[in-house]
């Protein structure tokens, strides 16, 4: 953590009825730790659209229990990692696609009249997701655009975002960063 950054670590128990609070909380922290020079209004849109995807995925996907939040700030960035304990993420699609670049073992995941959407891996549990602009002509399936639709917002909603499988904890480890 750099010099003068902000953190919070936030226990989310993986309901609806705490979903609305725990959202506000954490963009409560947000909000007061943006920096003078950074454009709050984006900032803050993009951190709500973040947050509440990594959240209902966490009620969807992650079982009972509870799923940690860490939000760091300093004047740079905004970091969001969101750790919790259910199944791996399965890319739906991933092997039925030809590779783009054989070098950066990216592959297409996803694709609506706008946006393609791609993992990278760089390790057997590691990938990070971009985002292109596509054309309709790249217009995948209504079935495989809304397998990976929450992925595809939280991508097009943060400079950068990577998923690590952790094997030892068997955890899954959603990380977002957005550039002040």
């Amino acid at each position: 953590m750099q010099p003068g950054a902000k953190k919070l670590e936030f226990e989310f128990n993986n309901s609806s009825d705490t979903l609305i609070s725990s959202l506000q909380y954490m963009l409560g922290h947000i909000n007061e730790n943006i920096p003078a020079n950074a454009d709050v209004e984006d900032v803050l849109f993009r951190g709500k659209v973040i947050i509440t995807e990594l959240l209902t995925n966490a009620i969807k996907h992650a079982g009972k229990g509870s799923t940690l939040f860490n939000i760091e700030t300093d004047g740079r960035y905004l970091i969001i990692q969101k750790t919790d304990n259910g199944s791996p993420l399965y890319l739906v699609n991933t092997h039925t696609h030809s590779s783009i670049d054989e070098a950066e073992n990216k592959k297409l995941i996803s694709a609506d009249p706008l946006n393609l959407l791609f993992a990278a891996w760089e390790s057997e549990n590691h990938i990070i997701f971009s985002c292109e602009e596509s054309s309709i002509d790249a217009f995948l399936s209504v079935e495989q655009v809304m397998e990976h639709f929450g992925i595809l917002i939280i991508t097009r909603s943060s400079d950068e975002f990577t998923y690590t499988y952790n094997k030892e904890s068997q955890s899954n480890i959603f990380k977002v960063k957005i550039n002040f």
